[in-house]
């Protein structure tokens, strides 16, 4: 008998971010929880080196990062000093993960970077961060560095804009010593590239071999022209997913740089109405939208459900994103890039719980486990 594997020469691993969000949960946690639950590489969140390197340097001196530019305690691109601890610790942390059977991957996230108009203050300013980046992405060893589609209401919608930002990006990655790939991710809270569609429209104006897209299986059903929509729950109807598979099967699997996996609660009981999310959004009250919310707050573990499997009361907890179908049309691609866990539920991750990681890390490994089956029988 013959037996299948899809998945030959993939590697799985579970981003950082999503094994917890509360200060208790260190990456000494995270680590040790993806060891334990038998994973060997990751997805770094830049925000969690920073706090890591400041623990190792307490003494380094404050952001002077704009507050309104600055996201995760990350440093202006003058701020010498932080750029030079972060730099002289990329070998300290490459040993830290390995003495947990881990590599890291990727780095995530660069925010906000392409689509400002050109020669403004703040199309200078990201690249002037972007030359900090790239070299710190070098030193960790890693292999990506992920890009959200910019949502910044001062970015514009200019396409061959972004994509000139993202080749001149591709061009600097490819330049380091140890060349870093750009895989470049819709947000589908993005005003201005929502889908994986409009990135790979920008990738191909784009037009380098260092630049490709992070598929997230989550952002496909919450994107805005055909998802659901989180305040009245319409959309993502089985007429418009078709014509999705159809789209990602388009794209050429070597231009799909790697597959973030998480599934998304359908909003049976929209955002407003009742939702488990809806303190969440008050609290929260972010400028970035109901969409947003729901990205944060509904994001399960495919194939698992709710809270890594521990709040499961009926098929609405399980997730209605339909990752199998999914992957399976990136696999027809001839997909054979890394896929990393990336699952937010935020009601449930920011609580003061030292289990949490080895709870998600633990239920990825059988999400890995079921996708496998899924997929290859």
């Amino acid at each position: 008998m013959t037996v299948t594997n899809s998945f030959e020469g993939i590697r799985f691993g579970v981003a950082t971010a999503s094994l917890g969000m509360a200060s208790c949960h260190t990456l000494e946690l995270k680590f040790s929880a993806l060891q334990k639950a038998g994973f060997k590489y990751l997805e770094l969140g830049f925000g969690e080196y920073m706090a890591w390197v400041r623990l190792q340097t307490p003494d380094l001196p404050a952001s002077t990062c704009p507050p309104a530019w600055s996201e995760a305690d990350e440093p202006d691109p003058s701020d010498d000093a932080i750029w030079a601890a972060l730099y002289a610790k990329a070998p300290d942390m490459i040993t830290y993960a390995a003495s947990f059977g881990l590599t890291i991957l990727m780095l995530q996230p660069l925010n906000q970077f392409d689509g400002y108009a050109p020669g403004t203050e703040r199309a200078k300013w990201v690249k002037a961060k972007a030359e900090r980046w790239l070299p710190l992405c070098s030193k960790l060893g890693i292999e990506q560095l992920q890009v959200g589609s910019n949502d910044f209401r001062d970015a514009t919608d200019d396409l061959d804009i972004a994509a000139a930002d993202l080749r001149w990006l591709a061009e600097l990655g490819a330049r380091q010593p140890r060349p870093v790939k750009i895989a470049y991710e819709s947000w589908c809270f993005s005003w201005r590239v929502p889908d994986f569609e409009t990135v790979w429209d920008i990738v191909q104006r784009g037009d380098h071999p260092n630049l490709g897209l992070c598929f997230d299986t989550a952002h496909t059903p919450l994107a805005p022209s055909y998802g659901w929509d989180p305040v009245t729950g319409n959309g993502w109807t089985d007429k418009e997913f078709e014509g999705v598979l159809d789209r990602i099967r388009a794209i050429p699997g070597d231009k799909i740089f790697y597959v973030e996996l998480s599934d998304v609660l359908a909003p049976t009981t929209p955002l407003g109405k009742g939702s488990d999310f809806d303190a969440w959004r008050i609290n929260a009250n972010s400028p970035r939208g109901d969409s947003f919310v729901w990205a944060v707050c509904g994001r399960p573990i495919p194939l698992v459900g709710r809270h890594a499997g521990l709040a499961v009361r009926g098929e609405d907890d399980m997730g209605g994103a339909r990752v199998v179908q999914q992957v399976k049309a990136v696999l027809s691609t001839g997909f054979k890039g890394p896929m990393m866990f990336e699952m937010f539920e935020a009601i449930r991750m920011e609580q003061d719980d030292p289990e949490i990681p080895a709870q998600y890390a633990e239920a990825c490994a059988r999400a890995e486990h079921l996708l496998r089956k899924a997929v290859d029988g």
